[in-house]
């Protein structure tokens, strides 16, 4: 299976016009909308990769295009087939290496294995780390994370890492168009943090919520914790959503507290088919990225994506020196 379409072609009649520059943006097969996104951003072509396979399905990976002594973007969400695509980043950070690369960069807007950062149970590997050490073993000189779900991911790292967070598309969006009575919301201890940025920015009061989890069952349970929603409009910010859960049960809290609108604010959207729970729910609007690629089918009236390309430009533009 190769990778190559029309625009490709048309990339390839470009060389020249990159040589002149100091970086190049390469892309893996998860995320390639937005990789084209930000180098529309940048005002660049994005960098030629050649992504095949072997009749065993093994991945053969070429990069067709002049990178030497040049700083090398290749941007690359590890999900879905997370295991796949942290090959085809190795891979493509090798061969730029081989390739004379003055330094390599690993764009990840979506670092896969980062919520297992923890060993609850006897026997269990701690998985993130396992992942880290893999990627750092590779020719990629740095790393750039997304909303990283914990901090302490981010201590697992020798390599430099840096770390931004989509709170700034979201604050650009809806500041200054919130109209009526708002509040900001931690729908748990473990969003505190987030939240309490995300209300001052936005110059709204927090209500703080937390919830227990049955371990066994995985019910999940709100409890107030301080602050008040009835008569208001509720929104919260958080890093990812996996199975909707969470956001659906605290949505149906927040409506039995009196809250009138609950817009959900998530980064990632890891699990797709979580949309069909979500068009179900009650909740209000729900707001996500584009740091995961959203099949269109997946699209529904209140989801809005907000797309981050500016953002990865902005960075790249400052690292690309």
């Amino acid at each position: 299976m190769i990778y190559s379409t029309t625009l490709d072609i048309i990339l390839a009649l470009t060389l020249s016009t990159n040589k002149m520059r100091s970086y190049v943006l390469l892309s893996g097969s998860s995320n390639r909308p937005l990789a084209l996104k930000t180098a529309r951003e940048l005002n660049i072509k994005l960098g030629k990769v050649e992504l095949q396979e072997f009749p065993n399905r093994e991945i053969r990976i070429r990069i067709l295009e002049d990178i030497e002594d040049k700083v090398v973007f290749i941007m690359q969400s590890t999900i879905g087939q997370a295991e796949r695509y942290i090959i085809e980043l190795a891979l493509i950070a090798d061969a730029a290496r081989r390739k004379g690369a003055k330094r390599i960069v690993a764009i990840m807007p979506w670092f896969g294995y980062s919520p297992q950062d923890k060993i609850f149970r006897t026997g269990e590997p701690l998985s993130s780390k396992v992942i880290i050490k893999m990627l750092e073993a590779t020719s990629i000189n740095e790393f750039f994370v997304v909303d990283i779900h914990s901090t302490d991911v981010l201590k697992m790292f020798k390599k430099k890492v840096h770390h931004l967070s989509a709170m700034s598309t979201f604050i650009n969006y809806f500041k200054g168009n919130l109209k009526g009575d708002w509040v900001s919301v931690a729908l748990d201890n473990g969003a505190l943090e987030r939240a309490k940025e995300f209300s001052e920015r936005l110059n709204l009061p927090l209500v703080r919520f937390d919830k227990t989890r049955d371990r066994k069952t995985g019910e999940v349970t709100f409890h107030k914790l301080a602050g008040d929603v009835k008569g208001k409009n509720v929104i919260s910010f958080d890093d990812f959503v996996s199975t909707g859960g969470t956001r659906i049960k605290g949505c149906d809290f927040l409506k039995k507290e009196g809250a009138k609108k609950y817009y959900d604010c998530v980064t990632h959207l890891i699990v797709p088919e979580t949309t069909d729970k979500l068009k179900k729910s009650y909740i209000d609007r729900i707001f996500i990225t584009d740091a995961v690629h959203l099949d269109p089918k997946r699209k529904f009236g209140r989801l809005k994506i907000i797309g981050i390309a500016s953002m990865l430009a902005e960075f790249i533009k400052k690292f690309a020196r």
